[in-house]
């Protein structure tokens, strides 16, 4: 009965004079803004290897294709030997793809690879292949470059670079067997993982590595797509462009290396700040001014246009093991403010798009379910599922999210950026869905609502069914219903279904209003830190 007095609290047509308004936006039903590529349906984690092949790795991707919320996945590790229990990820978590024994004979095994693609392709999902990091005993250094966030790998050359180029081709033929021709053109292959603290001396390293790679993975098929170089310093992006441009290739001889898409990584602040600086807040405009920037230095390319930007890696903080014990103000990684985050920050690389030609093709957000793994309830880690794999708030708004149509609809209204925001999409004449959201980064009074009115403009019929899907600190939140338990440390079989029954978006009630010259108009009040879906259907 709740539902239905809200829906007719939201669909009751008022004089707009009555209200006090903060923000008045239209939705044109018919005019296209673009297609909803719904470039944003992407994951990733350190030790998917590990972590696909769990129980509850392989019940979150069942749950991905379900609700057709996820598309591309992403991991390191590719090519390393981390065949050790690993204490933070609780198994082995590299590929493991190639052992040298005691007599220096190479033994080649790519069964860790192929029985975890097989789990994303049976999901509907597509891998981000990278080509990371050498195996041991490969490497001409054996030391670890370890940055500032603990991360470490093996920088500088393979000690043999045909030893090498022979493994990335028997890498390459194996998937080929394995997955065919077709199904690797829908995939994307990347060079490495963020080689920015690559040591600058010896950057033409780096450069031939790249040439290597996109060498052999073009020898397969010239469709196939290769990029990178996964880094998060425009220094370094200017000087890979250098190369893949105007560089001398190592391989051919000839100007400039083949390239498909280049990626890049934002993080909305270091998580190695926390302990280090005042109260810092993640913003959504630190990833706009970003992107305009990597738009600029494009645009200093002309050859590059029709080179695809993926952001392979986002999140809020950077540095996914840490804790809200030890940094309670990483509470935003679980609660709604993370898909309310997300959801805003759509909203703006659209604007981008719309307003300055410059697309993101891909936006990866890098978590999936360690802290499930690990079964500590609300950890603060940056994932999509905590203790009993159960949803934590951004992974329900990526499900709701996967409810927009193909086709973007155009709102006039405010620009994207402020606290209020409209995304909306069709999949017909017929089928029309809207978000409405209400995010300023830094509010604290949660309790203060904020008045708008939407117009629904051009509409077919005479009727509409509206559903409505909430998501606020009293809607489809496992975080703030846990705060309510009590805040268990771990969890009965009875709070685990609780909590799961919370997470899955469902509409108790409907309701039908009448179109009167050709448009529904929307007036009502918004929590803070709140999004509510609509799904129109007109008669």
């Amino acid at each position: 009965m709740r539902l239905r007095k809200a829906l007719i609290i939201f669909i009751l047509i008022l004089p707009v004079t009555l209200l006090a308004l903060d923000a008045s936006f239209t939705i044109d039903s018919k005019e296209i803004s673009g297609p909803n590529t719904k470039f944003w349906q992407a994951c990733g984690q350190d030790f998917l290897f590990r972590l696909v092949n769990r129980p509850m790795g392989q019940e979150l991707l069942k749950r991905f294709n379900e609700h057709q919320s996820m598309r591309y996945m992403r991991t390191h590790y590719t090519f390393s030997n981390k065949v050790k229990l690993d204490k933070a990820a609780g198994g082995p978590i590299g590929g493991n793809v190639a052992i040298i024994d005691d007599k220096g004979n190479i033994h080649y095994d790519f069964s860790i690879i192929n029985q975890t693609f097989h789990q994303y392709v049976k999901n509907g999902i597509k891998p981000i292949v990278e080509f990371d990091f050498f195996p041991d005993g490969m490497s001409a250094d054996f030391e670890m470059n370890i940055n500032d966030e603990g991360f470490g790998f093996k920088v500088g050359a393979p000690r043999d670079w045909q030893e090498w180029e022979t493994l990335l081709q028997k890498f390459m033929q194996n998937l080929t067997q394995e997955f065919g021709q077709k199904e690797l053109r829908t995939w994307y292959f990347e060079v490495w993982n963020e080689p920015d603290n690559w040591p600058h001396e010896h950057i033409d390293v780096f450069f031939r590595l790249y040439d290597v790679f996109s060498h052999v993975i073009k020898s397969f098929d010239p469709e196939y797509k290769v990029g990178g170089p996964g880094c998060f310093h425009l220094s370094f992006l200017k000087e890979f462009f250098d190369h893949v441009t105007h560089g001398t290739n190592y391989v051919t001889g000839q100007v400039g290396s083949p390239i498909d898409f280049f990626s890049y990584h934002i993080y909305g602040l270091s998580g190695s700040w926390l302990e280090k600086s005042p109260l810092l807040y993640p913003s959504v405009n630190r990833f706009n001014q970003q992107i305009l920037w990597l738009q600029r230095l494009v645009n200093k390319y002309p050859e590059l246009k029709d080179v695809e930007f993926h952001l392979n890696e986002w999140g809020m903080s950077s540095h996914f093991q840490r804790t809200v014990s030890r940094h309670p103000e990483l509470e935003y990684r679980n609660s709604e403010a993370s898909a309310l985050f997300l959801t805003k920050m759509i909203d703006c690389m659209f604007a981008i798009r719309d307003d300055h030609n410059f697309e993101t093709r891909l936006l990866l957000y890098w978590g999936f379910n360690w802290e499930a793994e690990l079964n500590i309830p609300f950890n603060g880690n940056r994932e999509l599922t905590t203790a009993g794999n159960i949803p934590k708030p951004i992974l329900t708004g990526y499900e709701m999210l996967a409810k927009l149509g193909n086709q973007r609809l155009k709102v006039t209204g405010p620009k994207p950026g402020g606290r209020l925001g409209v995304l909306a999409a069709k999949k017909c004449n017929k089928h029309l869905q809207f978000i409405v959201y209400n995010y300023n980064e830094t509010d604290t009074d949660l309790s203060i609502q904020d008045r708008l009115s939407i117009t629904l403009d051009k509409l077919e019929g005479t009727s509409a069914t509206i559903r409505a899907y909430k998501m606020d600190r009293d809607s489809h939140n496992t975080y703030r219903a846990w705060q309510q338990m009590g805040s268990p440390t771990t969890f009965t079989i009875e709070q685990i279904d609780q909590l799961t029954h919370i997470a899955e978006l469902t509409v108790k009630e409907t309701n039908t209003v009448q179109i009167k010259n050709k448009n529904l108009l929307f007036n009502f009040s918004i929590p803070r830190h709140s999004m509510t879906l609509y799904e129109i259907e007109t008669n």
